[in-house]
């Protein structure tokens, strides 16, 4: 069955030329701007062989991030710019006419499509619409950890610790905030939290990829 639709650029949320990555790039080196300039070489690098492949070594390091953003986006366009639905969806009908259509697979694809995209979309700690209730909380319980007694917690360590470290040649014992009676409700909160989140974004891949294995043949246009 098909539908028309105009068809318009859509923007790229893979794009290897992206803000974040050019900001990072001179995180902790002597000079930002040969920093920047060895970034820009990698990218160029990485944008011939998608050109090339299909795929560049990037998107290979973090396969499972790519495809998380990657597949919800391209289940996107497909659901927006498409021109029919698979006909095994809907039912069939003489109309008035007398002539055998289908034009309820549409609406049947649109809500399988919509929930194949959540569901991606889902399994992305930073796109699910889920988050942890005590993310706020923690966060300044944290900070005010750090600020009392260092990031690493180095400051709670004991004359005991501080002599071992010295005798392996430095390095200090990590003291975590939930060692502390006044974070560790907090912190066991978080986790448990998290925990949850977790499970629930594994869920979501389980029932993604069983959806993905359902549809895969009808994956085109």
């Amino acid at each position: 069955m098909f539908k028309h639709k105009k068809i318009e650029l859509t923007g790229k949320t893979n794009n290897i030329w992206n803000s974040y990555d050019f900001a990072m790039s001179g995180l902790g080196e002597k000079s930002k701007i040969w920093a920047k300039i060895k970034h820009v070489k990698r990218c160029l690098k990485w944008s011939k062989q998608r050109i090339a492949r299909g795929y560049s070594d990037s998107d290979v390091r973090n396969m499972y991030g790519y495809l998380q953003i990657l597949l919800p986006d391209m289940l996107q366009n497909l659901k927006d710019y498409r021109h029919g639905s698979p006909g095994f969806l809907g039912e069939n009908y003489t109309n008035k006419d007398g002539i055998l259509v289908n034009d309820t697979c549409h609406a049947e694809w649109d809500r399988i499509l919509d929930r194949m995209i959540f569901l991606w979309k889902e399994t992305d700690e930073n796109t699910c619409s889920k988050k942890n209730l005590y993310d706020e909380e923690h966060s300044s319980a944290s900070h005010e950890f750090s600020e009392r007694y260092g990031f690493l917690g180095e400051k709670l360590q004991t004359k005991e610790e501080m002599e071992e470290n010295k005798k392996r040649g430095g390095g200090c014992t990590v003291h975590f905030m939930d060692e502390l009676p006044e974070y560790k409700e907090i912190a066991e909160k978080y986790r448990e939290e998290e925990r949850r989140l977790e499970q629930y974004r594994i869920a979501c891949k389980d029932e993604a990829m069983d959806m993905l294995k359902q549809y895969f043949f009808a994956l085109w246009d």
